[in-house]
């Protein structure tokens, strides 16, 4: 992820997948994650927001609609693109405002945001991208450098306690539903099948991912200058189908969260 022109980018093979993704009406990104999002985030009109690996710009569409300011990134060029088509109101223009907010887009690494000045970001979000990142910390240090003073980081991740690559699973035994944890201190790089109902090699889909610990986060934000102030824990709104598991299921989900979301204020 260190080169911003590479064509060959994990998310840029994926991208038409990922469009596809956030286009499903009943995707965790559509129930989960946006309402609580924006209530969590409680947006300003005239709020300046750096949408993060901002990816088609689903979120940041959103947050500009709401009256903020954003500038939105991504190291993909071809999810930049599509951002940029999708974002375009009927007279053309190369921004949205029907919110009152506008909408910027810029191909960039995570680590270099070259087109945002010292000390002129009232809030960072950075959604479901985060565990995609290489140099979590360099990434760190720029989003400190662009916030202005007491402003805040806003990181919605998979949950890292309950949510392991290949180090967490469901377990059903005498009724209950649980949630089997066998490795989470260790830090591990992995590809990850995005797609693994599909028997079709050429249509398989893969990212790769990085799983960390709470403390891996917590240390290296305390080091590059940022304070915990919120943190949320939100569920999964699936509902398994009629069966002998239905309600054992139905009842972890709401007691395992799926994802996390952090709010930490620069220092």
């Amino acid at each position: 992820m260190k080169n911003p022109q590479n064509k060959d980018t994990s998310w840029n093979k994926v991208a038409d997948w990922y469009d596809d993704l956030l286009k499903n009406d009943d995707s965790y990104q559509a129930k989960v994650i946006l309402p609580n999002l924006l209530r969590f985030l409680d947006l300003k009109k005239g709020e300046q927001v750096f949408d993060l690996a901002c990816g088609q710009g689903y979120f940041a569409n959103i947050f500009a609609h709401a009256g903020a300011n954003v500038i939105a990134s991504d190291i993909s060029k071809k999810l930049i693109e599509t951002a940029k088509k999708d974002s375009k109101p009927a007279r053309n223009a190369s921004h949205s405002d029907a919110g009152g907010g506008k909408v910027l887009f810029y191909i960039s690494p995570a680590h270099r945001a070259q087109f945002l000045k010292d000390n002129s970001i009232n809030t960072v979000v950075v959604v479901l991208a985060i565990q995609n990142i290489e140099n979590v910390g360099d990434v760190f240090a720029e989003c400190k450098r662009v916030l202005k003073n007491n402003g805040r980081m806003v990181l919605v991740l998979n949950h890292p306690a309950f949510r392991v690559p290949q180090g967490s699973d469901w377990y059903f035994e005498e009724g209950i539903q649980s949630r089997i944890v066998h490795k989470y201190l260790s830090e591990s790089k992995l590809s990850i099948d995005m797609t693994p109902g599909e028997k079709d090699k050429r249509k398989k889909i893969s990212t790769i991912s990085f799983h960390r610990s709470l403390q891996y986060y917590m240390k290296l934000l305390s080091k590059n200058g940022f304070a915990i102030t919120r943190l949320e824990e939100w569920i999964s709104h699936k509902q398994s189908g009629v069966g002998p598991r239905q309600l054992a299921e139905d009842k972890a989900r709401k007691e395992i969260p799926m994802f996390m979301c952090i709010e930490v204020k620069k220092i």
